[in-house]
């Protein structure tokens, strides 16, 4: 895994001209955040699959290099427990992609890319931010076996949360994206996902409800 997001990474980066040392220099940087003890979702595998993803809806997009980095970027930096990780991965971001010459306003778009994932949520008709999103959620339309293994890492990511504290928190996740209508904001994403999102966020909903009613 690593050596293939490896090879990607520094693929992109001489696609973009970054030289060399410094293109290893932040791969080390990204390995080592997204490799951090306590990351069971928020990995490399989930870097890999948005990335994927993202290249299927490629030509929706408007500044496709935006979003790929945006992508390697959004959850480098990754705590539960805080709610500033969107803010502090697009400064990371930031740090690292300034000296090497980026455009301000691409690295304006690159941060605006990274912060809307705090909530999956947009009412501007950018079509970078709707492929950013369908990207970062393509998993909630994944085959049930692959859904139900997202949903287990998620929970060991919270583990230092109370089980019941846990269920009300999860329950309020799943019903508001259970609002959204339609879920994906690209029409490839819908056509092919909204029905298998609704499907494993009902199933999730249905398990926590049984977890609460058996007593946990």
């Amino acid at each position: 895994m690593d050596s293939t997001m490896k090879l990607r990474w520094l693929d992109l980066a001489e696609s973009l001209d970054i030289p060399e040392a410094a293109a290893e220099k932040i791969w080390r940087e990204l390995a080592a955040a997204y490799g951090e003890n306590g990351r069971f979702y928020h990995n490399l595998h989930h870097i890999q699959h948005a990335l994927a993803v993202a290249e299927q809806l490629q030509a929706v997009a408007t500044d496709f290099t935006a979003v790929q980095l945006a992508l390697w970027f959004h959850d480098v930096v990754y705590d539960p427990r805080r709610s500033d990780n969107e803010a502090q991965s697009a400064a990371f971001a930031e740090r690292v992609l300034r000296p090497l010459g980026f455009p301000n306003e691409r690295l304006e778009t690159i941060k605006a890319l990274i912060l809307v994932t705090q909530t999956h949520e947009t009412a501007v008709a950018d079509p970078n931010v709707w492929v950013m999103l369908d990207a970062d959620l393509a998993i909630l339309s994944a085959p049930p076996a692959q859904y139900d293994a997202y949903a287990r890492a998620i929970r060991q990511e919270y583990s230092f949360v109370p089980e019941e504290q846990y269920m009300v928190g999860r329950t309020a996740v799943l019903q508001k994206f259970l609002a959204r209508s339609p879920f994906y904001f690209t029409e490839q994403m819908r056509m092919g996902g909204d029905t298998a999102v609704y499907a494993n966020l009902k199933r999730e909903l249905a398990q926590l409800q049984k977890r609460n009613t058996e007593g946990h």
